[in-house]
C-alpha cells in the first residue's frame, strides 16, 4: 500500500510541476502552492476511488492509509 501511494503521489507531483511549467512558458499565472497541493491530493483520492469502483481488492484500506499519511 505504501509503495503504491508513494509512486502515485510522485506521478501526481510530476504532472503538477509539468502543468505549471507549461503555464509559465505560455505566459499564464501560476497557481498558489495550497491549490496545487489540493489538486494533487484530489487526484490521488480520485484514482483510489476509481480503483475501488472497478472492484480491485484492498482499496478501502488504501484510502484509509492515504488519509492517515496526509500532511
Amino acid at each position: 500500500m505504501s509503495l503504491f501511494c508513494i509512486r502515485y503521489a510522485f506521478q501526481e507531483v510530476l504532472y503538477a510541476v509539468w502543468r505549471e511549467r507549461n503555464k509559465l512558458m505560455h505566459g499564464d499565472k501560476l497557481l498558489p502552492l495550497p491549490v496545487i497541493k489540493r489538486m494533487i491530493d484530489k487526484g490521488i483520492r480520485n484514482k483510489i476511488s476509481l480503483m475501488r469502483v472497478k472492484g480491485i481488492k484492498g482499496m478501502e484500506k488504501l484510502m484509509q492509509f492515504w488519509f492517515l499519511t496526509r500532511m
